[in-house]
């Protein structure tokens, strides 16, 4: 493996160990009160720069440094907005943009130059496949409510199906470009017997089979296209 990857995989290392194991519930809760004023932001901060030295050697020091002064800037920020995962996530992939530009800082052969944003934006693949993909989101729930809403029942958890939905649609869609039509009907299996098991009124099961079924269909078909558009 070459040195560099080997260097990108220390430092997210070192994130995972100072943002998730070395950062105790009490420091995040103290940063969410108290913000700018909390020693825990600091300290956490310090945390984090000792093991990205730790990881990758006082030789970085410089890149250590960039790395720690914009990780606290986006631990601050974080703080003054309300807790919830969709902060979560942007604060964890801000932090993986802070990393991987150190990293095509210091190893120039993995600096992205314009003719490589070109040509990434010119790959037709690229966008089929994303294409494709956000299709299977927002757009193929909206459908599926439309096209259910007729027999609609009172919904459990707030968005829980709206959800399940997506990422089953994304699971199907891969499986069926891959091929991997086995794992597809243990995944539907699995969901049926907990759908089984959590459905007490018939009206509420037909519902969610027809919902089900829409569901999976329509990943189906996204997935045969796409096996026909990128052959």
């Amino acid at each position: 493996m070459e040195i560099s990857i080997i260097w990108l995989v220390k430092l997210l290392l070192a994130h995972l160990i100072s943002d998730f194991w070395w950062q105790p519930s009490k420091w995040v809760q103290d940063r969410q009160q108290r913000k700018i004023r909390s020693r825990y932001l600091y300290l956490h901060i310090l945390v984090t720069g000792a093991t990205a030295i730790l990881f990758v050697g006082f030789n970085y020091w410089k890149v250590v440094l960039f790395i720690t002064i914009l990780h606290g800037v986006i631990d601050l920020a974080k703080s003054y907005v309300k807790a919830n995962f969709t902060y979560f996530i942007i604060d964890q992939l801000l932090h993986l943009l802070v990393i991987l530009a150190s990293w095509m800082i210091v190893f120039e052969e993995h600096r992205l130059d314009m003719q490589t944003l070109t040509g990434f934006y010119e790959n037709s693949k690229f966008w089929v496949v994303a294409a494709a993909a956000f299709f299977l989101t927002v757009p193929t729930s909206i459908i599926i409510a439309y096209a259910t809403k007729h027999w609609a029942v009172p919904p459990g958890l707030k968005n829980a199906g709206k959800y399940i939905g997506i990422i089953e649609r994304l699971i199907i869609c891969v499986l069926v470009y891959q091929g991997q039509y086995e794992a597809i009907g243990l995944l539907i299996t699995g969901k049926s017997i907990l759908r089984y098991n959590s459905a007490n009124e018939e009206a509420k099961t037909e519902y969610l089979l027809i919902g089900t079924l829409l569901s999976i269909f329509i990943a189906f078909a996204v997935g045969f296209a796409l096996k026909l558009i990128l052959k």
